[in-house]
Parts: C-alpha cells; structure tokens; sequence
C-alpha cells in the first residue's frame, strides 16, 4: 500500500494506494484530484511516473508541500518524471514508452488526467478501444513492478441521471479496481471522499478532509509547521 498522508483516506482505501491494480480518482474541478495524486508520489519513496495532460502539475506546490512536511525538496523532485502529451495520440506514445522507462525504483504511476485529450476527440467511440489499450498497459507495468497506478478522471453531466458521472465510465471501471470520488463542500478547502468501488471495502464510505500547505489532511488535524 501507498500511503494518501490521511489517516482518513487510508482507512477509508483499506490501508493506502493498493499496489497491482489501477485505482480511478475522479471529481469535479478543484476538488483536490491532484493535490492528492501528487501527495501519494510525494510519500511514495521511489520515483513517479507523472503524465500531466492538463497542465496542472506544479513543481513550486510539490516543492511547497514537501518543505511544509519537513521533506528535502531537492530530493522529491528529483523522484519525480515529468511527461507531457499534447494530444491523445502522444498520450499513447508516452504510456506505451513507459515500458522502457519504469523499473523497480518507481513506486507509481499518475496520469492526471487519462480522459483530457480523449474529451476533445471527435470519433469518441473509435477511442474508447485505445484508451482502453492505455488502461492494460498501465495494469501490466502495475502487476509486473508492484506499482500504485492513480488514474485521474473529470466528470460531465448526464442529464438521463441528473448528475455528474465520470467520462468513458464503463472502459474506466472495468479496469480500474478501486474508485474514489471527491467532492467540495461548501467551507472553503473542505472536501469529502466517497468510496464508490474496492476490491475488499464496502462501498459509499465517506471521509472529511482539508487542503492546506502541506497538501491532503484530515478534519481537525492542527500542525506547528
């Protein structure tokens, strides 16, 4: 397992980030998606696989994140490999290439997120199949190196259900063996986590959590730092 840096959040995944499989975080925008995806790889140990496709990955809140924990910041970032596909074929490019960059050092995996460049596609259906190739690659690098593989995921509307459902629902959670919804609340940094699949976990737990400097932290937790 791979700690979140919640106690929460750990309990609520039945100890962390299970390694082997895919787990899907998804939500709407701001609701702490990256912030938590950075964490896991901030505490994580080994190096991180990060495919950014939005944009969102930022080295000064990693850098901000780590100082606020009393981590080396020289040496988080250094644990950290950056990819940056600019469509969704580069995407594939990058996921595929990674059977050659990922060995035994690294301890996961991010692409945040792996439906951005596939929203814009305009023959969405065709693709499907090909972000479905993405998901089986990053499960075979997950089973081969005892991997976390965080796939994060945006949301859209579906009036038939008059509500938000995460995009290419069906290819995502037939991979992807855990699934972690996040929401706002209405106080500011407040956010809650919603248990929606596990391998070994009840679903619809529900946790409380806070985004501060130094990133992901339970309700009522107060530090010095």
């Amino acid at each position: 397992m791979l700690t979140t840096g919640s106690k929460g959040l750990d309990e609520l995944l039945g100890g962390g980030i299970e390694r082997g499989v895919l787990t899907q975080i998804y939500g709407i925008f701001a609701s702490g998606k990256t912030t938590l995806a950075m964490q896991v790889g901030l505490l994580s140990g080994g190096k991180v696989a990060y495919i950014d496709t939005e944009g969102g990955f930022s080295p000064e809140r990693l850098e901000q994140m780590a100082i606020a924990r009393g981590i080396s910041s020289e040496e988080v970032l250094s644990r950290f490999i950056l990819f940056e596909p600019s469509d969704f074929r580069e995407q594939r490019r990058m996921i595929a290439g990674l059977k050659k960059i990922v060995n035994e050092k690294f301890s996961l995996i991010v692409v945040d997120s792996i439906t951005a460049h596939y929203r814009v596609e305009e023959k969405k259906h065709e693709m499907l199949s090909e972000l479905s190739k993405q998901l089986q690659v990053l499960l075979w690098l997950a089973r081969k190196y005892n991997l976390g593989i965080i796939v994060v995921n945006q949301v859209y509307f579906d009036p038939t259900h008059n509500a938000l459902k995460p995009i290419a629902e069906h290819t995502l959670g037939y991979k992807c063996k855990d699934i972690l919804r996040l929401e706002k609340l209405p106080k500011p940094f407040y956010r809650i986590a919603v248990l929606e699949r596990h391998r070994f976990k009840p679903e619809g737990g529900i946790v409380h959590f806070r985004i501060t400097d130094r990133g992901i932290e339970d309700v009522g937790v107060n530090h010095s730092v």
